[in-house]
């Protein structure tokens, strides 16, 4: 069997590429056979898969480190040294152990855990002081310790590398790591130099960091702080610290992404602004500089308490009252300086705007403030920034700015005077940290901007990711330097070991018309632009196999870095590299009578990485003057004015610095500390593989796990490795005067690949996975060994087991038949005690359970008794009430049929009377048409004439019986007030039911009452009986017929109050109901009073009513006979008229009268009958009310339905 074959046996745990977690764990679910195509898998998640695999098994998927090796303190121990293994073990540290550090060889690596951790007090300084790296859990302290041991020791200078992304604490690491310098290399006499040294970092903070989208506090700037120390009698003394500083960003002074901050400095000042009064502060999103990215606060972080903790460690570190107050009106003026506005300017006499040119108030009051502050001329200040000269060979022309230059020279000038005061703030603080005695060695900390890549990247990004390139090349170079001396020391045979080297894009970027070189060429081009620099970049960095052309347009490039290809965008490359500022603003700041603002105007760059800074040189055409160094006088002071042609660019500058830095490294032993950010939430202990697999890629620790795995990354010693693995072979072939042959003979046996191991002079070494090979073989053998050792164990243990019981039960069983014999006469006596006791105690039981069965037998009665009576009432209302809804449904039912019948017969009739009238009509009209029918009616006009006589005569009588109704109409007024005293009355009986109901509420009350005394005597009667119960036995039948003869008592008293309360209900309910049926005939009978005067009237206005209709419907026939005679016979109009006498005119008003006295009567009979309905209503209430129901019955019923 292969040593593939065992490790992928069935089982095994292995690392499979997943979409979102980059690395999943699964088990196989078969064991791999040579050969094979595929192996089947399953994942965490429980789903089955399977694997293909190339027949040669090359791309077999990783192994796990087996359990023992889980959460390493270093990567570089682990046996499979591989990306999913090496992910894991830092994420089991960090989420389930929340450990933030781990070793990866000499790398540190550090989690940022967005939480306080104790882990940096004076208690942990002091543990970590004098032991060596590995003995303790990874920290910062163990490395620094390792630095200062390493001084101690050698006497020799070292740095430290903290490196990392944007929020993954680098300046934190390098501060606690300066922290333990300052506390382990101080003495009692030199306090004062730990306390500067400490200091430094809240001022460098303040002027030097800002709110990212990344971090709150990001460190803008690259700084290399040297501590410098000395040799005193073998020990190593702090002495003083000078810091070194690269590539500011200035452009952060005057623009901010959307939700960054500017430097913060500038808020922690708007919050103090209340101390200066003088700098007309306001509040920060007042000012131009400061509101861009609209997050202008940090979580849990006061600027104002920042600010007083910035002025107290500038006054630790020597600066002045005078000098602090000089750099605050400074920030001010910056402030104020971009709050200037810069406005339209128009043609003189007409509107029209000159584009050419832009104004600026004399009355700004910002404008007026900045020269205030600076003390310099505000018009000469307002001047330059609206002009700007050319200089040809013998003169100058001026030209005025445009709106966009005048802000762009604005902005240069906040940029300008920003970075000369940060350099000048280094430049004291190196003055006060190096007191310029001799030092021995030093310890440089370095903590430089990480790599970056955001969506739009510029000439920062570029600058930065350079640095990083140079930093990963030196680092690779070392690590392998240090591979290869321990391969040396061991003095075992290697083969050269490849590795990434990212020399190429190093040669991209600073080589001849290279990056650099090009955009330092386009710089000096009087016409040249970003885009015309792009299109040169293309054309000629093509060959380079790190570059990269954009598919569309030429505003863009990429850059193949070694953690990832970034694309920079060329807009603004070629001015932020040329730093222009206008000459003549610079000169109107040099003749400020601030002496501050002409000294810091009057700064030069230097070169901080020369070794000795104390000295002056000349770079390009300047002189270049330390700032650590105490300047000279003002008289003999020598200051070269560089040429525009040698003036140096910001790219060349940074390039210089980084090539001395990176000497400075490697004069030095480095240490690095590798910074990972865990998440972009600021979330506590939270893990984001994908965010933390980009950053271990590019800080360069995979790059470190893949040197070591190429080579031998297993190492033990032979003492450790013979204890551990001795029993792999046999004891013949072991010799502990000489380990080495022995594990030589445990390997050799195991693994005949010779390439897999190597013999060191203290150590062996191993390639990847074969430790694990040997954990899995040392596994199977100690399984084996010890299914033996237990097989002959057991049977030892269970024969002398056996022979130890056979002995005793032999005794046992002697001793035992004694006992039991004893036992059962014991049991014998007891049986027969217990019957006697038994057969008195079942008497007594059964007696007692006898009384309570009774009792709780008649209770149930008493209940159940209730509960049917209850149930009896119940079916009996509700008969009743099912009684009297079908009574009134059928009664509803019949008047609905006869209705519907009556409107049907009346229907037929007048279909019928229609039918005869019409034929009637018809044969009467046929008449008149004829001449014998002209003739009769002509003939009886007379007759006609008299009849309508009597008629008038009838109508005339008709009106004197209307009148005598009129007069009736009074005796109905009288009835319609008896009937409103009858309402009063059956106010009263409503009132004497509410009186009622309050009397019974008021017995209810009183028999719960009674009924609680009751219950309360029931109580007291218990509590008797259980006194009386534990009397002694001879005053059991007293008690008894005592108890019995209170019970009777007590039943005869409860009876004669039931019987008492029953007979007062009852005689309450029948005077009740007794009233309440009499008011009930009283009012019935007043109803069918009122029903027969209504019927009488109703009949009498209809006789009235027919009457008068009568009477217009003979006026409306003869009408309409006489105009049928008057449509057939023309001629017969004029002679028949008829003259209608006054006297019948006088009888139609009459006639009219009577009819709205009809209707006021039948208006007056419907509002009575309303208020009869109502009081109807009302009365059937207040009966529904008193009548009894179940309730009424239940307090009756119950004391005489208790049982006893």
């Amino acid at each position: 069997m292969s040593s593939e074959e065992m490790l992928y046996a069935q089982g095994a745990k292995i690392w499979v590429p997943h979409a979102e977690q980059v690395w999943e764990s699964a088990t196989l679910e078969e064991s791999y056979r040579k050969g094979a195509g595929f192996l089947k898998i399953c994942t965490e998640s429980g789903s089955l898969k399977e694997v293909k695999l190339k027949a040669d098994g090359s791309d077999l998927p990783p192994l796990r480190n087996p359990a023992i090796l889980v959460g390493q303190n270093d990567l570089t121990t682990l046996s499979y040294l591989h990306e999913p293994g090496v992910l894991y073990n830092l994420r089991v540290r960090f989420c389930e152990r929340q450990i933030i550090y781990t070793y990866c060889g000499i790398i540190l690596v550090a989690i940022n855990p967005y939480a306080e951790m104790p882990l940096y007090g004076p208690s942990i300084i002091r543990a970590y002081r004098g032991h060596a790296m590995g003995d303790l859990e990874p920290h910062i302290f163990a490395l620094a310790e390792e630095a200062y041991t390493k001084l101690e020791r050698e006497n020799c200078n070292l740095s430290i590398i903290v490196s990392g992304e944007s929020g993954a604490g680098k300046t934190v690491s390098a501060k606690y790591a300066m922290r333990y310098f300052a506390a382990v290399g101080g003495s009692e006499s030199e306090t004062q130099v730990e306390r500067k040294v400490l200091a430094s970092s809240p001022i460098m903070e303040a002027f030097g960091n800002a709110k990212t989208t990344r971090n709150d506090n990001s460190s803008r700037f690259g700084k290399f702080t040297k501590l410098l120390f000395r040799n005193q009698m073998g020990v190593m003394y702090l002495q003083g610290a000078t810091m070194h500083t690269y590539l500011l960003e200035k452009s952060r002074v005057v623009y901010q992404a959307q939700g960054e901050r500017n430097y913060h400095i500038f808020y922690q000042l708007c919050a103090a602004r209340a101390k200066y009064p003088e700098l007309v502060l306001d509040h920060q999103d007042k000012f131009e500089f400061l509101n861009m990215g609209g997050a202008p606060d940090i979580e849990r972080v006061s600027d104002a308490d920042q600010f007083n903790e910035t002025v107290q460690a500038m006054t630790v570190l020597g600066f002045s009252i005078q000098q602090i107050a000089d750099i605050v009106k400074i920030l001010a003026g910056i402030l104020h300086l971009g709050n200037i506005q810069v406005s339209k300017k128009f043609n003189e006499g007409s509107e029209e705007e000159d584009t050419d040119s832009c104004e600026i108030f004399h009355n700004d009051i910002h404008l007026q403030i900045t020269g205030d502050l600076l003390r310099v001329s505000a018009e000469d200040l307002r001047r330059w920034l609206l002009m700007r000269k050319i200089e040809s060979v013998n003169e100058y022309v001026l030209i005025p700015n445009s709106i966009e230059a005048a802000q762009a020279a604005r902005d240069a000038l906040a940029k300008h005077i920003y970075a000369k005061l940060f350099q000048y703030i280094v430049g004291v603080l190196n003055k006060s940290l190096n007191n310029g005695s001799k030092q021995c060695s030093f310890i440089g900390v370095l903590d430089i901007y990480g790599f970056e890549t955001f969506e739009v990247n510029s000439f920062e990004q570029f600058c930065i990711n350079y640095a990083n390139e140079k930093l990963q090349q030196q680092f690779n170079q070392h690590v392998f330097k240090l591979e290869q001396e321990e391969y040396l020391k061991e003095g075992i045979t290697w083969t050269m070991i490849d590795f990434y080297d990212n020399q190429p894009c190093i040669d991209l970027i600073e080589s001849r018309l290279g990056v650099l070189d090009l955009l330092d060429e386009e710089c000096r081009m009087p016409k040249g632009s970003d885009e015309s620099w792009a299109g040169k970049l293309i054309g000629k960095c093509s060959k380079f196999p790190h570059f990269e052309k954009p598919r569309f347009g030429t505003t863009s490039f990429f850059i193949k870095h070694f953690s990832d290809t970034v694309e920079y965008d060329v807009n603004g490359f070629l001015e932020k590299n040329r730093d222009t500022v206008s000459k003549e603003l610079t000169q109107v700041l040099s003749e400020s009578n601030m002496s501050l603002v002409k000294q810091v105007m009057t700064l030069e760059e230097i070169d901080t990485l020369n070794v000795d800074t104390a000295k002056s040189s000349t770079l390009g055409g300047r002189v270049v003057i330390s700032a650590g160094r105490k300047q000279q006088g003002k008289d003999t002071r020598r200051r070269v004015v560089p040429s525009k042609q040698h003036r140096k660019t910001v790219g060349s500058q940074f390039q210089e610095s980084l090539a001395s830095l990176i000497s400075t490294l490697h004069a030095t032993t480095p240490h690095y500390v590798r910074c990972i950010k865990p998440n972009d939430d600021k979330v506590a202990f939270k893990w984001e593989t994908a965010k933390i697999i980009q950053q271990l890629r590019a800080c360069g620790v995979l790059e470190t796990v893949r040197i070591s795995a190429a080579g031998f990354p297993s190492r033990w010693l032979y003492p450790d490795f013979y204890m551990r693995y001795q029993l792999l072979v046999y004891r013949s072939k072991l010799d502990k005067n000489d380990m080495k042959t022995s594990c030589r003979n445990i390997v050799m046996k195991w693994i005949p690949d010779e390439d897999k191991y190597r013999f060191g002079n203290t150590q062996i070494f191993f390639r990847a996975g074969q430790v694990a090979f040997l954990e899995q073989v040392r596994a199977n053998l100690r399984k084996k060994y010890i299914t033996i050792v237990q097989s002959v164990v057991r049977r030892f243990i269970y024969r002398r087991r056996f022979l130890r019981l056979q002995l005793v039960i032999g005794g046992i069983q002697r001793h035992a038949r004694g006992f039991l014999a004893r036992q059962r006469v014991q049991k014998m006596r007891e049986a027969r005690a217990g019957l006697i006791l038994s057969k008195y105690a079942r008497g007594w039981l059964c007696r007692r359970r006898f009384l309570r069965l009774r009792h709780s037998i008649a209770g149930i009665q008493t209940y159940a008794r209730g509960m049917m009576a209850r149930s009896k009432f119940h079916a009996m209302r509700d008969h009743y009430r099912a009684v009297q809804i079908q009574r009134f449904v059928r009664g509803a039912l019949a008047r609905r049929a006869y209705q519907k019948r009556r409107r049907n017969i009346i229907i037929c009739q007048a279909a019928i009377r229609r039918f005869l009238a019409r034929r009637q009509f018809k044969r009467l009209k046929a008449e008149a048409k004829t001449i014998s029918h002209m003739e009769n009616k002509y003939m009886g006009l007379e007759n006609k004439i008299i009849s309508m006589q009597q008629r008038i005569d009838e109508l005339n009588r008709d009106n004197s019986n209307l009148k005598h109704k009129t007069s009736e109409i009074s005796v109905l007024k009288m009835k319609l007030e008896l009937k409103k005293t009858l309402e009063a009355e059956f106010k009263n009986v409503k009132a004497a039911c509410q009186d009622k109901d309050k009397l019974i509420e008021a017995l209810n009350k009183q028999l719960e009452a009674e009924r609680d005394e009751k219950m309360q005597l029931l109580e007291e009667n218990g509590h008797a009986q259980e006194d009386w119960i534990s009397q002694k036995q001879t005053w059991r039948l007293e008690n008894e017929e005592l108890r019995r003869q209170i019970d009777e008592i007590i039943e005869m008293a409860k009876n004669a109050e039931v019987s008492q309360r029953t007979q007062e209900d009852r005689m309450m309910a029948e005077i009740d109901n007794r009233e309440l049926n009499e008011a009930y005939q009283r009012a019935i009978k007043d109803k069918e009073v009122i029903e027969n005067e209504n019927y009488m009237l109703k009949e009498e206005l209809s006789r009235l009513t027919a009457g008068s209709f009568s009477l217009h419907g003979r006026k409306a026939s003869n009408a309409s006979s006489q105009n049928e005679d008057d449509v057939g016979y023309a001629s017969a109009k004029n002679t028949l008229d008829i003259n209608r006498p006054p006297d019948l005119l006088s009888k139609n008003y009459a006639y009219n009268d009577s009819t709205s006295l009809v209707v006021k009567l039948r208006a007056i009979l419907e509002e009575e009958k309303l208020k009869h309905k109502n009081l109807q209503e009302q009365y059937i209430k207040l009966a529904s009310r008193h009548k009894p129901t179940e309730d009424s019955f239940r307090p009756a019923c119950r004391p005489a339905g208790r049982g006893p």
